[in-house]
C-alpha cells in the first residue's frame, strides 16, 4: 500500500522542516510562514485519453496550488520538472500553455524548470507560498464541525465513464467532465479560513481518505452525516442511471481539490465562503458515517497508488 511505502521511506529521512507531513511543509519566515509543496503527475496512472496536454499542464499547477490552499497559504511561485517521451514541439507547447494558464489562474510566477527524456510523461511541480498562520491536520478537536467547500462526486463519475464505460448521455457527460478536466484550487477560501479554522486538508484522493488523515493526526474520531453531503444533481442522475450509491461516490471521489476543514460551532456564522457542514469531530478514532439513527464505520475506496480503489 502507498502509506506503507511512504512510512518506510520516511523512516530513513531524519532531517525535516519545522512543519512536515501535511499537505505541504513550512518554516517560519519573519512574522509568517514560508510554505512549500511538490506534487507529481505520471501519465500511466494520472492521465486518461480525454485529457489534452493543456489540461495536464493546468492540472499540475492546480494540484500544487491546492496543497498550499489547504495550509492557508497564498501561492506565489512555481517550478517544475518534466520528462517527455519524444521531441514533440507541438505537444510540449500545449503542455506549457496549460502550465501558463494555471500560473495566471493562481497569480503565480515561474522560477525554475527542467526537461528530460522519459519513457512516459512525468510532470512534477513545486509550489511556494506564504501564510500568516497555518491550518494543520493535527488541530481538529472534539466538538468542532466538519465542513467542505463545493460539491462532490463529479471527478469519480467522469472516471467511471472513462475507464469503466458507465452510461451517461452527452449532456450529462459534459457536465461531469468539466470539473474533472479543469479542477480549480480553493485558494481564496483557504486564505480566508486561516482567521477561523486551525485544521484543513484538500480532497485530492477522496474525502474518506483525507478525513482519515485528519483523524489519525489529531487523535480524534470524525462522524459524517450522510444526508448532508453536497452532491450535485448531475452526480445523483449518473448514479441513478448506473445503479450506484451516490453517497459512496461523493465520499470517495478524488481530484476534487475542495477543502475539508474543521471549525468551532460558535465561529461558523463568521465564515465568508460557501461551504456545507457535513459532520463533526468526536472523541475516539476513525471515520464514521451516520445514516438516520445508525452510525457505522465508513467504507474507504479512495484513490491510492498501487491500489485503484473503485477503479
Amino acid at each position: 500500500m502507498e502509506e506503507d511505502i511512504i512510512r518506510a521511506g520516511l523512516s530513513e529521512l531524519k532531517r525535516k522542516s519545522e512543519v512536515f507531513g501535511d499537505d505541504a511543509g513550512a518554516f517560519r519566515a519573519g512574522d509568517g510562514w514560508l510554505v512549500i509543496t511538490n506534487d507529481m503527475l505520471v501519465e500511466s496512472t494520472d492521465v486518461v485519453a480525454s485529457m489534452s496536454p493543456e489540461d495536464v499542464g493546468f492540472r499540475v499547477v492546480t494540484m500544487n496550488a491546492s496543497d498550499l490552499a489547504a495550509m492557508g497559504a497564498r501561492p506565489l511561485y512555481f517550478a517544475f520538472s518534466v520528462g517527455l517521451k519524444e521531441s514533440d514541439e507541438r505537444s510540449a507547447r500545449k503542455l506549457f500553455r496549460g502550465i501558463q494558464r494555471g500560473l495566471e489562474m493562481y497569480g503565480m510566477s515561474l522560477i525554475s524548470a527542467d526537461t528530460n527524456q522519459s519513457n512516459e510523461l512525468i510532470l512534477d511541480g513545486i509550489a511556494v507560498g506564504m501564510a500568516e498562520s497555518l491550518m494543520l491536520r493535527k488541530n481538529a478537536r472534539p466538538g468542532e464541525l466538519v465542513c467542505v467547500t463545493g460539491e462532490l462526486g463529479k471527478p469519480l463519475s467522469a472516471l467511471l465513464i472513462e475507464l469503466k464505460g458507465m452510461k451517461a448521455d452527452e449532456g450529462l457527460r459534459k457536465k461531469l467532465y468539466e470539473k474533472f478536466l479543469r479542477p480549480v484550487a480553493r485558494v481564496e477560501e483557504g486564505v480566508k479560513l486561516t482567521d477561523l479554522s486551525r485544521c484543513a486538508i484538500d480532497i485530492s484522493d477522496g474525502m474518506v481518505k483525507e478525513l482519515r488523515a485528519i483523524s489519525e493526526a489529531s487523535g480524534a474520531g470524525i462522524v459524517i452525516w450522510e444526508g448532508e453531503l453536497p452532491i450535485s444533481d448531475e452526480v445523483r442522475e449518473f448514479c441513478r442511471i448506473n445503479g450506484l450509491d451516490e453517497h459512496l461516490i461523493a465520499m470517495n471521489s478524488g481530484e476534487e481539490y475542495e477543502l475539508i476543514f474543521t471549525i468551532d460551532r460558535d465561529k461558523i456564522s463568521s465564515l465568508e465562503i460557501e461551504f456545507t457542514v457535513v459532520g463533526e469531530v468526536v472523541r475516539g478514532k476513525g471515520v464514521w458515517i451516520r445514516r438516520g439513527e445508525k452510525t457505522e464505520q465508513v467504507r474507504d475506496f479512495s484513490w491510492r497508488h498501487f491500489s485503484r480503489g473503485l477503479l
